[in-house]
Protein backbone atom coordinates (compact mmCIF):
# COMPACT_ATOMS: atom_id res chain seq x y z
CA UNK A 1 0.00 0.00 0.00
CA UNK A 2 1.30 3.30 -1.03
CA UNK A 3 2.15 6.16 1.76
CA UNK A 4 -0.72 8.63 2.62
CA UNK A 5 1.68 11.28 1.91
CA UNK A 6 4.70 12.63 -0.01
CA UNK A 7 7.61 14.79 1.46
CA UNK A 8 7.41 18.41 0.30
CA UNK A 9 10.46 19.35 -2.46
CA UNK A 10 11.24 22.64 -0.25
CA UNK A 11 14.30 23.50 -2.72
CA UNK A 12 11.60 23.52 -5.62
CA UNK A 13 8.85 25.26 -3.85
CA UNK A 14 11.90 28.23 -2.46
CA UNK A 15 12.66 28.82 -5.81
CA UNK A 16 9.05 29.33 -7.02
CA UNK A 17 7.46 31.14 -3.94
CA UNK A 18 10.40 32.33 -2.23
CA UNK A 19 7.37 34.23 0.44
CA UNK A 20 6.16 31.13 1.23
CA UNK A 21 8.73 28.41 0.91
CA UNK A 22 12.13 28.87 2.81
CA UNK A 23 15.09 26.19 2.06
CA UNK A 24 18.40 26.36 4.20
CA UNK A 25 21.44 27.69 3.01
CA UNK A 26 24.25 25.33 1.51
CA UNK A 27 26.19 26.06 4.43
CA UNK A 28 23.65 25.22 7.13
CA UNK A 29 22.72 21.86 5.29
CA UNK A 30 26.53 21.05 5.43
CA UNK A 31 26.52 21.80 8.91
CA UNK A 32 24.04 19.22 10.04
CA UNK A 33 25.09 16.16 11.64
CA UNK A 34 23.51 13.29 13.45
CA UNK A 35 21.16 14.01 16.45
CA UNK A 36 20.19 17.47 14.81
CA UNK A 37 16.68 18.16 14.29
CA UNK A 38 14.99 19.15 10.92
CA UNK A 39 11.57 20.26 9.93
CA UNK A 40 9.78 18.31 7.08
CA UNK A 41 6.34 18.92 5.48
CA UNK A 42 4.77 15.81 5.33
CA UNK A 43 1.72 16.67 2.48
CA UNK A 44 -0.98 14.44 2.09
CA UNK A 45 -2.82 12.03 -0.88
CA UNK A 46 -5.96 12.53 0.76
CA UNK A 47 -8.11 15.60 1.72
CA UNK A 48 -9.30 16.75 5.07
CA UNK A 49 -12.66 18.23 6.36
CA UNK A 50 -10.47 21.53 7.22
CA UNK A 51 -8.73 21.77 3.73
CA UNK A 52 -5.45 21.19 6.10
CA UNK A 53 -2.68 20.24 3.08
CA UNK A 54 0.02 18.82 5.00
CA UNK A 55 1.78 18.37 8.70
CA UNK A 56 5.22 20.12 9.37
CA UNK A 57 7.07 18.07 11.44
CA UNK A 58 10.25 17.10 13.46
CA UNK A 59 12.54 15.00 12.22
CA UNK A 60 15.96 13.49 14.95
CA UNK A 61 18.85 13.05 11.90
CA UNK A 62 20.32 9.15 12.90
CA UNK A 63 22.17 9.08 9.33
CA UNK A 64 23.69 11.13 6.58
CA UNK A 65 24.98 10.24 3.41
CA UNK A 66 25.88 13.37 1.01
CA UNK A 67 22.90 14.89 0.63
CA UNK A 68 20.55 11.99 1.67
CA UNK A 69 19.50 11.24 5.43
CA UNK A 70 17.67 9.36 7.28
CA UNK A 71 15.94 9.92 10.67
CA UNK A 72 13.15 9.70 13.46
CA UNK A 73 9.67 11.03 13.43
CA UNK A 74 10.01 13.04 17.00
CA UNK A 75 5.64 14.32 16.50
CA UNK A 76 2.78 12.24 16.81
CA UNK A 77 1.19 13.03 13.24
CA UNK A 78 -2.25 14.53 13.96
CA UNK A 79 -3.80 13.47 10.31
CA UNK A 80 -1.32 10.76 8.89
CA UNK A 81 -2.28 7.20 9.71
CA UNK A 82 0.00 5.38 8.49
CA UNK A 83 3.09 6.93 10.04
CA UNK A 84 3.81 7.26 14.02
CA UNK A 85 6.06 8.91 16.40
CA UNK A 86 9.65 6.86 16.40
CA UNK A 87 9.22 5.75 12.49
CA UNK A 88 12.36 5.97 10.65
CA UNK A 89 11.83 8.36 8.08
CA UNK A 90 14.44 8.67 4.81
CA UNK A 91 14.42 12.33 2.99
CA UNK A 92 17.01 14.96 0.99
CA UNK A 93 18.74 18.06 1.87
CA UNK A 94 16.33 19.53 -0.81
CA UNK A 95 13.26 18.51 1.52
CA UNK A 96 14.62 20.01 4.60
CA UNK A 97 12.53 23.40 5.46
CA UNK A 98 13.94 24.28 8.78
CA UNK A 99 17.19 23.36 11.22
CA UNK A 100 16.31 23.14 14.55
CA UNK A 101 18.75 25.62 16.50
CA UNK A 102 16.57 25.93 19.80
CA UNK A 103 13.14 25.87 20.70
CA UNK A 104 11.97 29.60 20.02
CA UNK A 105 7.96 29.51 21.31
CA UNK A 106 5.54 27.25 21.28
CA UNK A 107 3.70 27.12 18.27
CA UNK A 108 0.33 25.91 19.63
CA UNK A 109 -0.15 28.84 21.32
CA UNK A 110 -2.85 31.10 19.20
CA UNK A 111 -3.15 34.04 17.50
CA UNK A 112 -6.26 36.14 16.04
CA UNK A 113 -5.87 36.57 12.27
CA UNK A 114 -8.69 38.75 10.23
CA UNK A 115 -10.50 36.51 7.77
CA UNK A 116 -8.96 38.50 5.07
CA UNK A 117 -5.43 37.77 5.86
CA UNK A 118 -6.68 34.12 6.31
CA UNK A 119 -8.40 33.84 3.09
CA UNK A 120 -5.83 35.56 0.97
CA UNK A 121 -3.25 33.32 2.69
CA UNK A 122 -0.82 36.70 3.14
CA UNK A 123 -0.05 38.33 5.80
CA UNK A 124 1.50 42.25 6.24
CA UNK A 125 1.51 43.42 9.57
CA UNK A 126 1.90 41.57 12.78
CA UNK A 127 1.08 42.97 16.28
CA UNK A 128 1.57 41.52 19.89
CA UNK A 129 -0.16 42.38 22.73
CA UNK A 130 -0.30 41.08 25.98
CA UNK A 131 -1.67 37.37 26.28
CA UNK A 132 -5.37 36.60 27.51
CA UNK A 133 -4.17 33.22 29.07
CA UNK A 134 -2.09 30.44 28.59
CA UNK A 135 -3.20 29.44 25.19
CA UNK A 136 -3.02 33.05 23.73
CA UNK A 137 -0.03 33.68 22.16
CA UNK A 138 -0.79 37.82 21.69
CA UNK A 139 -0.20 37.84 18.06
CA UNK A 140 -2.78 39.59 15.90
CA UNK A 141 -2.23 39.43 12.13
CA UNK A 142 -3.84 41.09 9.32
CA UNK A 143 -3.76 41.57 5.71
CA UNK A 144 -2.80 45.05 6.07
CA UNK A 145 -5.75 46.92 3.93
CA UNK A 146 -8.44 46.06 6.32
CA UNK A 147 -10.72 48.83 7.52
CA UNK A 148 -12.51 50.34 10.86
CA UNK A 149 -15.47 48.96 9.70
CA UNK A 150 -14.03 45.39 8.92
CA UNK A 151 -12.23 45.13 11.94
CA UNK A 152 -15.02 46.36 14.13
CA UNK A 153 -16.64 43.76 13.11
CA UNK A 154 -15.93 40.05 15.28
CA UNK A 155 -17.43 37.88 12.84
CA UNK A 156 -14.29 38.87 10.48
CA UNK A 157 -11.44 37.11 12.97
CA UNK A 158 -10.55 33.99 13.94
CA UNK A 159 -8.18 32.12 15.99
CA UNK A 160 -5.50 30.07 14.81
CA UNK A 161 -1.99 28.20 15.71
CA UNK A 162 1.09 29.65 15.24
CA UNK A 163 1.95 26.50 13.51
CA UNK A 164 -1.40 26.99 11.56
CA UNK A 165 0.28 30.41 10.43
CA UNK A 166 3.58 29.10 9.56
CA UNK A 167 2.76 26.95 7.05
CA UNK A 168 1.69 29.79 4.67
CA UNK A 169 3.83 32.33 6.31
CA UNK A 170 7.32 30.46 7.73
CA UNK A 171 8.97 33.89 7.43
CA UNK A 172 7.18 35.00 10.68
CA UNK A 173 9.16 32.29 12.56
CA UNK A 174 11.52 34.92 13.66
CA UNK A 175 8.58 37.73 14.27
CA UNK A 176 7.11 34.68 16.61
CA UNK A 177 10.63 34.18 19.01
CA UNK A 178 10.98 38.41 18.66
CA UNK A 179 10.36 40.93 21.58
CA UNK A 180 9.69 43.23 19.47
CA UNK A 181 5.77 43.84 19.30
CA UNK A 182 4.94 44.88 15.92
CA UNK A 183 6.52 44.10 12.01
CA UNK A 184 5.18 44.60 8.58
CA UNK A 185 5.85 42.89 5.39
CA UNK A 186 8.68 44.73 3.19
CA UNK A 187 8.41 43.27 -0.58
CA UNK A 188 11.62 44.93 -1.40
CA UNK A 189 13.53 42.18 1.24
CA UNK A 190 11.04 39.40 1.00
CA UNK A 191 10.67 39.42 4.50
CA UNK A 192 9.20 41.49 7.66
CA UNK A 193 11.00 44.20 9.15
CA UNK A 194 10.14 45.47 12.68
CA UNK A 195 8.18 48.85 13.24
CA UNK A 196 9.78 51.08 15.40
CA UNK A 197 6.39 53.57 15.26
CA UNK A 198 3.50 51.51 15.56
CA UNK A 199 0.47 52.87 13.94
CA UNK A 200 -2.83 50.93 13.12
CA UNK A 201 -2.12 48.36 10.16
CA UNK A 202 -5.39 49.79 7.87
CA UNK A 203 -3.93 52.95 7.96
Amino acid sequence: MSASYYLQDIRKEASLHPRHFLAPTPEEIASLRVGNMVRLFFVFNFKTEDNCRAERMWVEISEISGEAFKGYLTNQPHYIQDLNKGDEVSFTAGQIATILVQPQFDESRKAIITLRALEKGEINWALCAEPDNAEDSGWQLFHGDEDDAYLGNPDHVAIISLAEVLNFEPRLENVFASDHPAFEWDPEINDFVAVQDVENPEE
